[in-house]
C-alpha cells in the first residue's frame, strides 16, 4: 500500500504513464512527490533496490508494476522498467512526427496502418477486426436502464 506515503504520487505517475521504460531525474521525482529525496537516495544505489519489504519508495514503483533498471548517481537519474515489457519496445508517440491526429497513421486506402513500429506487441491487435460506424455515438448508453425491466 502506498496511500499516505510521500511516494504515492510517484506510484500514480508510473501507473498512468503508459510507458514501458522511463528515465527520470531525481529532480523530476522530487517535483512529483513534492518533497526532497533523502540524502541516501543520492549516495547509495541500494536505496533504489527493488525490495518492497519496509521500503515505501520501492513499494511505490513495484505496486505500479515497475522495477528500477538503471541508477546513475553521478547524473542523478533512475530508469524504471515495466515488468514483462519486452526488450526493444518503446512508448508509441501519437501522432507521429509531422502528422496531426486526423491523418496520423492513415495509409493510401484511408485505413489506419500498423506497421513495424517499435510499439508494444499488442498495439493494433484489433486492426481489421472491428469496424466503428461514423454515424453512431459510442459515448451514449446502449439502452435506457429505466426501460430494462
Amino acid at each position: 500500500m502506498t496511500e499516505g506515503t510521500k511516494y504515492h504520487p510517484l506510484f500514480e505517475h508510473l501507473l498512468f504513464s503508459g510507458q514501458g521504460e522511463m528515465t527520470m531525474t531525481f529532480a523530476e521525482i522530487e517535483s512529483i512527490i513534492h518533497a526532497r529525496l533523502p540524502p541516501s537516495a543520492r549516495r547509495r544505489e541500494e536505496w533504489w533496490s527493488n525490495s518492497p519489504s519496509g521500503h515505501s519508495q520501492a513499494r511505490a514503483w513495484m505496486r505500479a508494476y515497475y522495477k528500477t533498471a538503471r541508477v546513475d548517481l553521478a547524473r542523478e537519474t533512475v530508469s524504471f522498467r515495466l515488468e514483462g515489457w519486452p526488450d526493444g519496445y518503446a512508448k508509441v508517440e501519437w501522432p507521429p512526427a509531422g502528422k496531426d491526429d486526423a491523418s496520423a497513421g492513415l495509409g493510401e486506402s484511408g485505413q489506419r496502418e500498423y506497421g513495424a513500429s517499435k510499439s508494444h506487441p499488442l498495439f493494433g491487435i484489433w486492426a481489421g477486426k472491428v469496424t466503428l460506424l461514423p454515424e453512431v455515438d459510442y459515448t451514449q448508453p446502449a439502452f435506457d436502464m429505466d426501460d430494462a425491466s
